[in-house]
């Protein structure tokens, strides 16, 4: 298995571990009418950085022990792949953003009914987490698609 490879499956699992706990701690604070942007911010920032804390040592000892190089300059393969999933990743990603300016009216009414007395801040933690959850899929669909590659090529 290639470094590269490694690496997205890394990325992938954890991105689906730590950001899956994160949007559905989001979900579950929406849903009990309870957003509370500080909190989120440094739940945010905490997921950030467990995220970094396992996925670079995991990268770092799967290098050591496959006894790969960390970071290979890549081959023309390497970069047809990493251009196929970066051009889905970021399809994916421009839809989502056209659909979450489609919705964000409906966000700002549902922000005046269950937060009347700080409508704008409501509107501004669910839509920046709704940006949040965009980058994260589509980031998380680019790493899949990076993995599917390369089991296609294996």
């Amino acid at each position: 298995m290639s470094m590269r490879e490694k690496v997205a499956w890394i990325s992938t699992l954890t991105a689906l571990t730590i950001f899956g706990y994160y949007f559905w701690s989001v979900w579950s604070d929406f849903g009990a009418r309870q957003l509370d942007g500080d909190t989120l911010f440094w739940r945010f920032v905490w997921c950030i950085s467990i995220a970094v804390a396992i996925m670079l040592p995991a990268c770092l000892l799967a290098a050591w022990a496959g006894q790969q190089q960390f970071d290979p300059p890549p081959d023309e393969m390497d970069r047809a792949i990493e251009r196929r999933s970066s051009r889905a990743g970021l399809g994916v990603l421009e839809v989502l953003l056209v659909g979450i300016i489609l919705v964000s009216g409906r966000i700002t009414d549902a922000a005046r009914t269950d937060y009347p007395a700080d409508a704008a801040g409501a509107t501004s933690v669910m839509l920046v987490n709704m940006l949040l959850l965009a980058m994260a899929v589509s980031g998380t669909l680019r790493e899949i698609l990076v993995i599917l590659e390369y089991r296609r090529y294996a």
